[in-house]
């Protein structure tokens, strides 16, 4: 008997412990294919933002392209360009080269066809944009066709990269499968083999946990810092957007970038870089509540969900990040100083997209940057200050390509019965807004620092056409409006000295008017300037009657 159950238990132990190789090769074989597939997925999903990060960056390059004037800037943001397509091509000649589903090759395939069709319209776009020649149809052809089909390559694009989420999440729930059905083999053999069994159960059964564990973080986690990355961050949203319509609470993104990053990640290396966004992000996480999540969307960008932020909490949380962020960061024996901008959005019941309360916050975090403020909150009035950034720089090209006006307003000497002198008046002759009266852009140029450069335009052409009109006879006065502005800068004399000796006109035929507000507003640099402006002959005019920039008009 002893020798029956002796064999019995050795029978039932070899066929347990066969069944468990059978099981473990299974296991492995399965995880390796599993890891195989996740690694594959996630070199993909790298491969595919980084076209999508070189795409967005053409983009704007080339939309950078007709406004920027300085020659080596030109060569500068070309440079970029055309290292922005490069990264584009040898990311997706990279994609190409690997083992591709037949969803994935109809995406690469649908942007190789947008690619080819997109390149003589971006090709022609940049050699007008060095050839400086029709800018009206230049920007045209970059809004109209270059952008708009670069667009379509970001979509398909952001199609490859949700389709790599897909697969990742596909890969993530096979994976639980198969832990799911090892679980159970693992306690049918237990159960069989009693203690012997159940110990080996329990040890694969560990070992497909921690493998499954290690997918789930590779689908979900950031490599890098461990933190949230975007997927689980969306997911996390669409969570919190849900709830917060069943039963309504507050919360808010804020999302943070870096100040000065790029500047340690070039001079101090990659890995300080690494290092340097890691320490961040533990930061980070110690300042918020174990509901809240910290997120990093990759580079130096990261974002909070924070639960019962209102608008009266954001100076807080801000603060909270600034502190946080003030304590240096040590590597080896180098101390690195670094700041952030921070945008904050916060929910309202009319989101329903978790990639909008996202885009708000970016858009807040741009205008945090912008003023230096170091954070804000979005509002729609923001979507106008974008706006408003580009209009003037359109007025910066427009002083440089051209694009301004003269008109002359005669001035009667009605005892005499003729025309005595003319007033220049200036216009500006948008490629798209069309004609556009001073109002619309004066004030605009005063904010810019733009007011200097545009007095030189105006004084100049003025006066190249008053050198016209006397050498045909028509011996004439010509006046030209100042600003209160143009009454801070000390160089005015010797610019409007440079401009009568380079046209040939008499100081005594320049007539300048300037109102007694203007001067007031600065009495004791406006009246130096205003008296070497007399002392050059130049004729002097106090004009009550006008706004100070009326004639700049």
């Amino acid at each position: 008997m002893s020798l029956l159950i002796g064999t019995g238990f050795l029978v039932v132990l070899i066929l347990m412990l066969t069944l468990s190789m059978i099981g473990l090769r299974y296991v492995s074989e399965t995880n390796q294919r599993l890891k195989q597939i996740a690694e594959n997925n996630n070199i993909k999903t790298e491969l595919a933002t980084e076209m999508h990060t070189a795409l967005l960056e053409r983009a704007l390059s080339i939309r950078a392209l007709p406004i920027i004037t300085d020659p080596f800037d030109l060569d500068e943001e070309i440079q970029h360009f055309g290292a922005q397509g490069n990264l584009y091509l040898q990311a997706r000649l990279r994609i190409e080269a690997m083992q591709l589903s037949p969803a994935e090759n109809a995406i690469l395939k649908q942007i190789r066809a947008l690619t080819r069709r997109s390149q003589p319209e971006v090709e022609a776009a940049v050699e007008m944009s060095i050839l400086k020649t029709d800018q009206a149809k230049l920007l045209a052809m970059i809004l109209h066709t270059a952008i708009p089909k670069q667009k379509l390559i970001i979509e398909q694009v952001g199609a490859l990269l949700d389709l790599q989420r897909k697969q990742t999440a596909a890969a993530v729930r096979e994976a639980e499968i198969s832990h799911v059905r090892m679980r159970g083999l693992m306690i049918g053999l237990g159960l069989a083999a009693l203690l012997t069994g159940g110990a080996i159960a329990w040890f694969v059964s560990r070992q497909v946990a921690r493998q499954a564990e290690q997918l789930t973080n590779q689908a979900l986690f950031d490599e890098l810092t461990g933190l949230a990355n975007r997927s689980l961050l969306l997911n996390h949203l669409n969570y919190e957007i849900k709830s917060a319509r069943r039963n309504p609470y507050a919360f808010g993104v804020a999302l943070m970038d870096l100040d000065r990053f790029k500047e340690v990640n070039d001079t101090l290396g990659h890995d300080v870089g690494d290092e340097l966004l890691r320490e961040v992000g533990k930061r980070l996480k110690k300042i918020v509540r174990s509901g809240d999540m910290v997120a990093r969307l990759g580079g130096d960008e990261y974002v909070l969900v924070l639960r019962g932020l209102t608008e009266t909490g954001i100076p807080r949380i801000a603060e909270s990040i600034r502190l946080a962020l003030d304590l240096p960061f040590h590597w080896k024996n180098q101390s690195i100083d670094i700041g952030a901008s921070l945008g904050v959005s916060l929910f309202h019941p009319g989101i329903s997209d978790p990639s909008e309360l996202i885009r708000q916050a970016d858009i807040a975090m741009y205008i945090a940057k912008r003023s230096g403020k170091g954070y804000a909150l979005y509002a729609p009035d923001q979507e106008h200050s974008r706006n408003e950034l580009s209009f003037k720089s359109e007025l910066r090209e427009a002083i440089h390509q051209n694009q301004l006006s003269l008109y002359f307003q005669p001035q009667i000497d009605h005892q005499r019965g003729c025309i005595v002198g003319v007033e220049a008046l200036v216009r500006w002759n948008h490629p798209s807004r069309g004609f556009l009266v001073p109002d619309r852009f004066i004030s605009m140029a005063e904010d810019a620092g733009l007011i200097d450069a545009l007095t030189h335009w105006v004084l100049r052409h003025a006066l190249i056409h008053l050198a016209t009109l006397n050498r045909q006879g028509h011996h004439l006065t010509m006046s030209v409006n100042l600003s209160a502005r143009n009454l801070h800068d000390l160089n005015l004399p010797a610019t409007v000295s440079a401009l009568l000796a380079e046209t040939g006109v008499a100081s005594g035929k320049l007539k300048l008017e300037i109102t007694e507000s203007a001067i007031m507003a600065n009495p004791k640099d406006s009246l130096s300037i205003l008296t070497e402006l007399d002392h050059m002959g130049v004729t002097l005019a106090i004009d009550d009657f006008g706004t100070g920039y009326s004639s700049l008009a």
